[in-house]
């Protein structure tokens, strides 16, 4: 009864339409990139576990970058959201150029080793020689696209924050149709093409990635009218941000850092824990984030609204809306889980794989479908509301504490050395969700998050 008394908020017209507006569009942006994960493990699985595992594996590092990405806008939206609560579009456009330019020199970072010894990164993940080689084809070619992916992600990210959404559902669709088009084209040599296999899936995924930055920055420099950033502005912005920028956005690039860290210390143990661990994880991943692509856009409207109040000064309004938010996730997380438990045996049988495998995906999913509950509520409390109020540092302790000291040593030592049957270590592996949505929840409801990072803003 009293999670029904505090969604009574939602009766708000302007908020309801605003959420609404927000997380419906992200909802969309997010289904597409679903669709376009879930149709590269379709297309991959029809060529046998081996492919599939390595793409799996491959995409971990490719995962750290974009992470770090993710981490990079949102750390950035935090900014630009407060900023535009206090209707300021001239700091916020210093802002933007700073993020432009930190993701540019991220991605060199991750180019050069993707380039230049793609096995030893695959080494790090698996032991297994087949998968390191088709695994090392994927990520030689992919590594063209880190330039396009993270800079188009950032751009197009930060318009979340003014609550324009709807640009990025034609962007990532355009993406879809060219991934799927050239997948069908490049993996299985159609069209007179040739047979590529994992380096015409990676090729596919690159033209993607670039069709993504080409229309991004079309419309950003030439049609957004809120922001109004212009090219010449990324040279012209005002310095004395970059310390403002560094001190909001070091905790969430640090915390998505060692939250990355953590899950690529995960596929390691699961890789030497057989390859198919490996692949059932894939796959329960790629349906996990389908079921929470609503989750995700509460989530980051959560943020930017917040955000919103925030900067505005209506510090009991923002905790007023947190509860409400904190409680829908809830309701969605149950959702969640009745649905994957529902189409779990449907989605098992796309896939071509063995019966032992098939029979671990049933028991891994099973599990999955109670874990997704806890992982909805720990995506909006902290990656929405508390971050979306300014209270990173919380956020990166609590993903620290949780994922390194309890399910990373626990999981390695009950996998690797007691060998325990891969469904108990996987449900090791996602105690840190319970232990995050349980502290989440608690930090929320004592009020104490509430951070002002504009310039001049009074206390909460």
């Amino acid at each position: 009864m009293k999670q029904l008394k505090i969604l009574e908020i939602f009766r708000e017209r302007e908020l309801r339409n605003t959420l609404l507006a927000i997380s419906i569009p992200i909802a969309l942006q997010n289904l597409v990139t679903h669709c376009t994960s879930l149709a590269d493990t379709l297309m991959l699985g029809q060529l046998g576990e081996v492919q599939l595992s390595a793409a799996s594996i491959a995409n971990q590092f490719t995962t750290i970058y974009m992470v770090l990405t993710f981490a990079i806008a949102g750390g950035t939206n935090i900014m630009l959201s407060q900023y535009w609560g206090k209707q300021d579009p001239r700091s916020m456009r210093s802002i933007l150029s700073i993020s432009y330019w930190l993701t540019l020199l991220l991605s060199l970072v991750f180019v050069l080793p993707a380039l230049l010894c793609p096995e030893v990164i695959m080494g790090v993940f698996t032991n297994d020689a087949a998968i390191i080689t088709e695994g090392s084809k994927y990520l030689r070619v992919l590594a063209w696209a880190y330039p396009a992916q993270g800079l188009a992600n950032v751009m197009l990210m930060c318009l979340r924050s003014v609550g324009n959404v709807r640009m990025a559902i034609g962007v990532y669709f355009a993406s879809f149709c060219t991934n799927v088009f050239f997948n069908w084209v490049f993996i299985f040599g159609n069209l007179g093409a040739p047979r590529l296999e994992m380096a015409g899936a990676a090729i596919a995924t690159a033209m993607a990635r670039w069709v993504e930055l080409i229309t991004a920055v079309i419309y950003i420099f030439r049609f957004e009218m809120k922001i109004q950033l212009r090219p010449a502005m990324l040279l012209r912005f005002d310095r004395s941000f970059v310390r403002d920028f560094a001190s909001t956005v070091w905790p969430v690039v640090l915390n998505e850092l060692i939250w990355t860290m953590g899950n690529s210390a995960l596929m390691m143990i699961m890789g030497r824990m057989g390859r198919s661990f490996v692949t059932v994880n894939s796959i329960t991943n790629v349906v996990i984030q389908f079921t929470q692509i609503f989750i995700m856009g509460i989530s980051n409207a959560a943020s930017v609204v917040i955000g919103h109040r925030i900067g505005a000064e209506r510090y009991d309004e923002a905790r007023r809306i947190a509860r409400g938010m904190l409680a829908l996730s809830m309701v969605f997380g149950v959702l969640a889980g009745v649905i994957i438990f529902l189409i779990k045996d449907f989605i098992i049988g796309l896939y071509s794989i063995t019966p032992e495998t098939a029979a671990l995906a049933d028991q891994i999913m099973t599990l999955a479908s109670v874990v997704v509950f806890f992982q909805c509520m720990s995506f909006v409390s902290l990656m929405g509301i508390l971050r979306g109020g300014g209270d990173n540092k919380f956020v990166l302790v609590a993903d620290v504490i949780f994922l390194w000291l309890i399910s990373i040593p626990i999981g390695s030592f009950t996998g690797l050395v007691l060998q325990w049957p891969p469904v108990l270590v996987y449900a090791i592996f996602k105690t840190d969700e319970l232990c995050k949505a349980v502290t989440g929840c608690l930090r929320i409801w004592q009020g104490k998050w509430v951070r002002n990072v504009t310039r001049g803003a009074s206390k909460a």
